[in-house]
């Protein structure tokens, strides 16, 4: 599943599933845009992938700027001359700021949606275009999801909607732009993620994950089973895969 020589910009980077997605990618010799808002662990990483068999470049990045996003896929091009992979990665989900839909506030649902749906929106705004002008005609974009998306869980009203617009809006863009560029989602399960310990410890009485992870056939995920799922589909091996939606839920959806 070869994606080298390819550039690819990981939105949310710098932790969790995007950290693996990037390690992934550039030992597959994939050039990497680590895009992130934590500059510390970013730069880190940058400099980890270096070290592969591809290469690794770190932007700082808050997706829900369209000038933040924009920079991003322009660091991409004068990095490595090209832009080939998006994997909008970056999300956020919080219990404290989300909740019923009859109790949201609006500087909650900005916040929420405006990372989770306005930022893919954005990257892909921009990062298309370069595809078109700077790649070999097999431009792909990887959505993250979740499986919220498909199967709803109370108390993330807000959460779930943008998960779910991610899957109109991966459909939408697959048939628009293809064939240059493929445009697929991916749903994760529970995932061992710094954004799963933020959850529990926003509120350690909430059994919802506990029951979610009991639920899971094949149990708690670790991010390179999620990675390796992106990779996949970022490489020529996928090259008829597109506007598909694929659960990596252990099996959750399944039951």
């Amino acid at each position: 599943m070869t994606v080298e020589d390819r550039t690819a910009i990981v939105t949310g980077g710098a932790s969790g599933i995007g950290a693996a997605t990037c390690r992934e990618l550039a030992d597959r010799g994939a050039n990497v845009v680590v895009a992130d808002v934590d500059d510390e662990r970013g730069e880190a990483l940058a400099a980890e992938l270096s070290e592969t068999d591809g290469d690794g470049h770190f932007v700082e990045t808050d997706v829900s700027d369209e000038d933040a996003a924009a920079r991003a896929v322009e660091a991409a091009r004068e990095a490595f001359g090209s832009v080939d992979v998006l994997v909008n990665n970056a999300a956020v989900a919080s219990r404290e700021a989300d909740g019923p839909i009859t109790e949201f506030e609006d500087e909650a649902f900005d916040f929420i949606a405006g990372v989770n749906l306005r930022g893919p929106a954005y990257m892909c705004k921009h990062a298309i275009p370069a595809m078109r002008e700077t790649g070999d005609g097999d431009g792909v974009v990887v959505n993250n999801a979740s499986i919220a998306a498909l199967v709803a869980e109370p108390g993330m009203d807000v959460y779930t909607a943008t998960k779910g617009a991610l899957l109109s809006l991966t459909r939408s863009l697959a048939i628009e732009f293809a064939p240059e560029v493929r445009v697929n989602a991916i749903c994760p399960g529970v995932v061992e993620t710094p954004m799963l310990e933020r959850a529990i410890e926003e509120d350690e009485t909430d059994e919802t994950l506990e029951r979610m992870i009991e639920e899971t056939p094949l149990g708690l995920a670790d991010p390179e089973e999620i990675a390796t799922v992106v990779a996949f589909l970022a490489s020529e091996d996928a090259s008829f895969v597109t506007g598909a939606t694929i659960p990596v839920d252990g099996g959750f959806t399944a039951r």
